[in-house]
This record gives C-alpha cells, structure tokens and sequence, in this order.
C-alpha cells in the first residue's frame, strides 16, 4: 500500500504525540509496580515488636529454684492459676526459702500476679520503695513438667505470656527464684529503643522516663518523628523502671524493669 505525502506528512506529527503517549502508560505501569512493591513491603517488613520476655526452657519433672541454682532464694505461690498481690512471706498458699541470699520474709514486699489456666500475663514486684531483691528466674509448673524463664540480670516485672510446658496444664504453681539486689557500679551504659503503633508507624514526642531503684534519679528523653529515643549515663548493674507516656497514646506494658549489664537496645514500646 502506498502512502501519499499527505498521509506522511500526518503520520510524521503523530508519532512525537504516540511516543509520549507510550511513555505515560509505560511510566505509569512502572510506578505502579513499584507502588504495589512498597505497599508489600510496608506489610511484610514492618519492624518488628518487641518481646521483653525470655524465652520458655523446657523443665523435667518438679523443679525448684534450689535444683537450678543453690543460691538463689525461692518464693512459691503453690496454688492454681494465681490472682492478686500477695506479700512475699510464708502463708496460706504461699512458700518462702531464703536460701543462702539471706533476705528475710518482707511482708512490705508484694508479687502482683495475673494468670488463667495455662499462662501467667505478667508479673510485678512493688511498691518499689520496699525493693530488696531481684528475681532471676521463674518456674511455671503445670502437669508432670514446667518451662522456666531466665534473668539473667534479673528482673523485677514483666509482661508474658509464660505458660505451662506447650500450654497442655493449667497452672498448679509458681515459683519466682530471687537473689539479693546490688548495688551499681558507675560504669555508663545507655538504653534505647522505639515507640511505635501495632502498624510499625514511630510515635514522636512520647516521653520515655527510666527511674533509678536504687537512688530514686530520674533520667528522660523525648523520641524523635521516627519513635527512636537513648537515654544515656546510666550505671552498670542498677535495676531501672522504664516507662513511656503520650497524651494521644496508651501503651501495651508502659512499665518495664530492667537490670542493664552493657548497652541495652529494642527496649520498645507499642500503642495497640
């Protein structure tokens, strides 16, 4: 077929406005690829939340506080699936061994503890003032085994869950296993961590207090437009009570204690 220079002539101002017109659908397709591409990434790859507490170490048996650690003291709350504040003494329900960290019974101390069935939600020593000792480790015993939970650097609350070795029991009793709270060294360390919504969105301006158990000092810091904050010039070994607060937010666990040994970092906090 021929062309005549007319329609030549036609085609010739057509083609620059075809090839824009390709570019734009081209483009577009591209953009939105790599649009559906972030959109996947946002969902997948948020940041993910963090879980202060340790994870379960399967236990034969019966164990006591004692059979993992001679020196360690053991207050046991020898009953179902445990409710309530209950001073940290000998009674009805309760059992205490000061094994060799020789703390006496502390009727000012109370174990503030939430449990159903198979999982204890969180636990709490308080009032803080009457603090004269740390727990390490955690015994959650139901049925012919337990799962333990480790603290290293103890520990005086913390959110769960813990449960019953693969949640098969309901919860007959648990021991929480102290030791003798000491003193600081002056070695600096720095905690650091997110605040953020369930979505992995930073919160700015919430306020992050971490309080000193031993002297009482309150040291502060304000996360940025991302969430992040560092609190620094804390000492080696202290016991803190970090809390977060927001005047739009609340905070699934705003208080945490911790026992700092170096640098802590993902010390977060979640608004659901």
């Amino acid at each position: 077929m021929l062309i005549s220079p007319e329609n030549h002539s036609t085609l010739a101002r057509l083609f620059p406005v075809v090839a824009v017109f390709a570019f734009i659908i081209t483009s577009t397709v591209g953009i939105a690829a790599q649009f559906k591409q972030s959109e996947s990434l946002k969902e997948f790859d948020r940041p993910p939340i963090n879980e202060l507490a340790p994870a379960p170490i399967p236990l034969n048996g019966n164990p006591s506080c004692a059979s993992i650690n001679p020196a360690w003291g053991e207050y046991k709350l020898d009953f179902s699936s445990p409710n309530g504040s209950f001073p940290f003494t000998a009674g009805s329900g309760r059992k205490y061994n000061a094994g060799v960290t020789g703390l006496a019974q502390n009727p000012n101390l109370f174990m503030n503890v939430t449990s159903s069935g198979a999982a204890m939600s969180q636990w709490s020593l308080g009032p803080i003032n009457q603090i004269d000792r740390i727990i390490v480790y955690l015994i959650v015993k139901g049925g012919p085994s337990a799962n333990g939970y480790s603290y290293p650097s103890g520990s005086i609350g913390d959110t769960g869950p813990f449960t019953t070795q693969g949640s098969r029991y309901e919860i007959s009793h648990i021991s929480f296993c102290f030791d003798a709270f000491s003193g600081p060294s002056s070695a600096p360390v720095s905690l650091s961590g997110r605040v953020l919504t369930s979505e992995g969105t930073g919160i700015a301006y919430t306020r992050v207090d971490v309080m000193s158990l031993t002297s009482g000092e309150v040291f502060s810091a304000m996360t940025n437009q991302f969430g992040y904050y560092t609190v620094t010039n804390l000492s080696v070994d202290d016991t803190y009570m970090v809390t977060a607060s927001h005047k739009r937010h609340t905070f699934i666990n705003n208080q945490r204690a911790v026992t700092p040994s170096e640098d802590l970092f993902g010390i977060d906090f979640v608004a659901p």
